[in-house]
């Protein structure tokens, strides 16, 4: 419906809440781009390294069946590989999703809330290929319900959906984020995740000798989820959402500097044999998934801190959570997404100190008026 105004102030503008949430869709195009051919080249390298001539499944019977070898060196090749893992894991959670969303829109007599498209897409880019189909089921009903719609929908929510169903799923079943036999749908095939090899195996010379290269971590040619592996994507994301207006600049630089800092105050105390914890920062740039949780997920426009110092704060506290799991837990080295949540439970409370600052220096400031 159109509406009219017939008195003073007249504003227009025509940004609204589906058109934000859809940049952060745009944004990630370069990150899924790479990302489908990351995960095909890797499908093809792996059956190299472990001898497999020929690949059963459809997928392989597909890319095979329109005349395109399985072979790292044919760009093409891969991205189809790649993307055929992708399609059926995001419209499982598109669906999952949308009926979320018309049974909580019919229960309470309200339109179909904005979001969905936004949610099931993050949600999806940071699966890896080898999740199951109960998998996505699982998370993204966990990322709709408990993270969404029980608060209201969008707008009301305390924590990032997309992160809210992550943590849920791993905390479940930990082995489908975590391992190295979970990014490839190899049988027999295991790969560690570069993060896992820098920081068990011995930093950056452990990098070197298996061949990757800062350039090509940076590009994003490595072991991972489909989406959340390429620094270069998100550093294209994240120039796209700044030039519309659509995230944060002080988070991403907040976030940037807690990581630079606690990575170098770590180098300062930690032994000289400790390689994993003195890798410079400019490697945990390329590393895991920090620079994709960064652009896309700790800029939540709900989620986030809202003041200017707030955002400051809550970008530090994502960046220096990041660096203190990765270097101190065992358990799981990636944590950025713990780093989004824990950071996101105290976006209110970075946001009302900055408020009752304000509040104090004002009144100050009329009492000396006065």
């Amino acid at each position: 419906m159109t509406m009219r105004t017939v008195s003073a102030p007249h504003v227009r503008d025509a940004n609204n809440i589906d058109r934000l949430l859809n940049r952060f869709i745009v944004a990630t195009v370069p990150c899924w781009l790479i990302g489908m051919w990351n995960v095909g080249e890797q499908i093809a390298v792996g059956m190299q390294i472990a001898g497999i001539r020929n690949l059963s499944g459809w997928r392989a019977e597909l890319v095979e069946g329109i005349g395109l070898p399985i072979d790292p060196e044919n760009i093409l090749s891969c991205w189809l590989h790649g993307f055929l893992y992708f399609l059926p894991i995001f419209l499982t959670s598109l669906i999952i999703g949308v009926l979320w969303e018309i049974l909580f829109a019919a229960n309470r007599k309200r339109p179909l809330d904005e979001g969905v498209l936004s949610i099931a897409w993050l949600f999806a880019l940071i699966l890896p290929p080898t999740a199951t189909f109960f998998q996505v089921i699982y998370g993204m009903t966990a990322a709709m319900v408990i993270g969404k719609l029980i608060f209201g929908g969008t707008g009301r929510y305390l924590v990032s959906p997309v992160i809210l169903g992550i943590c849920v799923l791993f905390f479940s079943y930990s082995s489908v984020l975590h391992g190295p036999e979970v990014w490839i749908p190899l049988a027999g095939y295991q790969e560690p995740t570069t993060l896992e090899l820098a920081i068990l195996e011995g930093g950056v010379p452990a990098l070197i000798s298996v061949d990757y290269s800062w350039w090509l971590l940076f590009l994003g040619n490595q072991p991972g989820p489909f989406g959340v592996t390429s620094a270069l994507g998100c550093l294209l994301g994240a120039a796209y959402l700044l030039a519309t207006g659509s995230a944060s600049w002080r988070i991403m630089a907040g976030s940037l500097v807690g990581l630079v800092v606690t990575v170098s105050l770590v180098a300062l105390v930690a032994p000289a044999e400790a390689v994993g914890m003195n890798m410079p920062w400019y490697w945990h740039m390329v590393l895991g998934g920090w620079a994709f949780g960064t652009v896309f997920l700790a800029t939540d426009p709900t989620a986030a801190a809202t003041t200017r110092t707030g955002r400051w704060a809550f970008g530090i506290l994502v960046g220096v959570v990041t660096v203190i799991v990765r270097l101190t837990n065992p358990a799981y080295f990636e944590g950025v997404i713990f780093a989004i949540l824990l950071a996101s439970i105290f976006a209110p409370l970075c946001d009302h100190f900055v408020v009752e600052q304000n509040i104090k220096r004002r009144r100050a400031r009329l009492e000396k008026k006065q």
